[in-house]
């Protein structure tokens, strides 16, 4: 066993702890030491969830199950395009993204804004959700697994 397997059951001993402190910290009077202790746990909490996660990778199974589950702004439910068609779209225009995750990102970015894209009048602009898919997964500020720990903090 790995040092990294055998650290693994010792984070959610420090996520907790962690979570403690943090609460301890927010059920004091707020002052620059309360501020400061409450950012660095803050700190360490974030730190160990995204080491606990940056080896874990964004499954088909994920991908099923999430865009499955889509409720989508139009009224629709499930994934509005296909891994097929997802694929070929990417193929067509060069994309070099991994497949499941640019697939996932293109239905979250239907599902989550095409309302918005009909309001602006691109919402049969196929162009406009590819882009906002790429720029989500491309984000130069972004942890390393965005699209997984974005699926499994915050929409599960």
């Amino acid at each position: 066993m790995g040092t990294l397997e055998k650290a693994l059951p010792g984070r959610q001993h420090a996520k907790d702890w962690l979570t403690l402190k943090i609460v301890e910290c927010l059920s004091q009077p707020m002052d620059k030491a309360v501020s400061e202790e409450l950012s660095f746990y803050n700190g360490a909490y974030n730190a160990v969830c995204q080491w606990s996660s940056s080896d874990k990778r964004f499954s088909k199974k994920d991908a099923d199950e999430w865009t499955k589950e889509m409720q989508n702004e139009d009224g629709t439910n499930g994934p509005h395009w296909t891994f097929e068609q997802a694929t070929q779209i990417a193929q067509e225009r060069e994309i070099q993204i991994d497949p499941l995750q640019f697939w996932a990102a293109l239905c979250m970015v239907y599902s989550d804004y095409s309302t918005v894209a009909v309001k602006y009048k691109l919402g049969g602009n196929i162009e406009f959700y590819i882009d906002l898919a790429k720029a989500f997964l491309n984000d130069k500020d972004a942890a390393p697994g965005k699209l997984y720990n974005y699926y499994n903090y915050i929409v599960k």
